[in-house]
């Protein structure tokens, strides 16, 4: 089956994100939180007891290590590799299991132990782990959203123009990210920040043709490589990022609903270039 590009492009950008511009700046960690045993499920959940619900759409548990960075630089792709440090599994004396005798279930907030109830190192107790504070979602929140912040990343319309000389196409996207806080300077600082991240900058194009990071279980998927989309003359397809706009939403009505009083939008163009059309990713 064909892939398209613009679908490898969208899904690329809401990756880097997620993967790389939030952690730095936009996850909790949480620790010592108790886990209890679900026969049904045969595995050990985490309790929740705290604001924003990580079980929500777009949030879940961090599964690769933030990535380090230095001055105003900001890396362009996604990561590849496991976590290993953002959770932390301890029995009842609190030991730390060895993470190869479990897995974790990053989108439910679960542990699944070598020994179905129990480890060679004991009983999964407590976990230490890093969740996402901000939800992200490839689509407007709809009528039942999770709570906030949110991050929703909308493509609109697009447009392909001949490059300048010579063949190949200029491929023009356009996207809306609109940005739901909880407080006004929560809004500000996320917009600033997811600003920045955009400007005067591009990521390549992730192949994601034979899998995502995440499994449809929320394990982590270990066939995952990360490859980069390669064009046909073996370059990497390049996505860039231009006419950023940040747009703060101000509504000063008492009848407005909590999701909607801290609202911003940012849009942007982005922009990728091909030599020749291939037509196993059009």
């Amino acid at each position: 089956m064909t892939v398209t590009l613009a679908k490898l492009e969208d899904m690329s950008l809401q990756h880097w994100l997620k993967e790389v511009i939030l952690p730095i700046k936009w996850t909790e960690r949480v620790v010592n939180n108790p886990l209890t045993y679900s026969p049904e499920r045969e595995r050990f959940e985490a309790n929740i007891t705290w604001f924003p619900n990580f079980l929500q759409d777009g949030r879940g548990w961090v599964y690769f290590e933030a990535i380090a960075t230095s001055g105003t630089y900001v890396p362009n792709s996604p990561p590849t590799t496991e976590q290993t440090t953002q959770v932390e599994v301890r029995n009842a004396t609190g030991g730390v299991i060895d993470p190869s005798n479990y897995t974790v279930n990053y989108k439910d907030g679960a542990i699944i132990a070598s020994g179905g109830t129990t480890t060679p190192d004991g009983v999964p107790t407590e976990v230490d782990y890093s969740q996402y504070y901000v939800s992200l979602l490839d689509a407007w929140p709809g009528i039942d959203p999770p709570d906030g912040p949110i991050l929703a990343v909308e493509m609109g319309g697009y447009k392909k123009e001949g490059r300048q000389l010579g063949g190949g196409r200029k491929n023009i996207r356009t996207f809306t990210i609109h940005l739901f806080a909880t407080s006004s300077s929560e809004r500000d600082d996320l917009t600033e920040w997811i600003y920045d991240s955009f400007f005067q900058r591009h990521i390549p194009v992730v192949d994601y043709r034979d899998g995502e990071p995440l499994n449809y279980d929320g394990t982590f998927n270990t066939s995952y490589t990360g490859d980069l989309l390669q064009l046909d003359n073996n370059d990497d397809a390049l996505f860039y990022f231009d006419k950023i706009v940040a747009e703060p939403i101000n509504i000063n009505r008492s009848d407005i609903d909590d999701i909607n009083r801290f609202r911003a939008k940012i849009t942007l163009v982005a922009s990728s270039y091909r030599d020749s059309i291939d037509f196993n990713v059009l």
